[in-house]
């Protein structure tokens, strides 16, 4: 059921963001974090209005991760997700001359009580 939102700045060069998110599905699955493939949703989105720092040297990229997951599962668990993830963008994120990237995961807790799905 993991959502992954995944932003990134546009100052990145050749970053194949549906081969990562593929591969970010298939670790979760391999993992054993979801049961189903079709549970997982991303999506990426390339931000072209961005700061980091004061934004007086160009030389800083940054892709985020955020993970969305129902509630209820342990911290160790959302460390492992977490972990995952990143490590899965290190792999499919090369260093790139003259930039400094950032990459970071965010794992947010959905409500169980509150979250609704319907498939048609």
């Amino acid at each position: 059921m993991p959502h992954l939102h995944l932003e990134y700045s546009d100052n990145l060069q050749h970053i194949e963001t549906k081969a990562l998110l593929v591969a970010i599905h298939q670790a979760l699955f391999n993992a054993g974090h979801v049961a189903d493939l079709n549970d997982l949703k991303s999506r990426a989105i390339m931000q072209q209005d961005y700061v980091v720092g004061l934004n007086i040297v160009t030389d800083q990229a940054y892709v985020h991760a955020k993970v969305s997951l129902l509630s209820g599962r342990s911290l160790e668990v959302r460390q492992a997700i977490s972990a995952l993830v990143l490590d899965v963008m290190q792999q499919y994120i090369a260093p790139q001359p003259g930039l400094k990237i950032q990459l970071c995961v965010e794992i947010i807790e959905m409500p169980k009580q509150t979250y609704a799905k319907a498939i048609i």
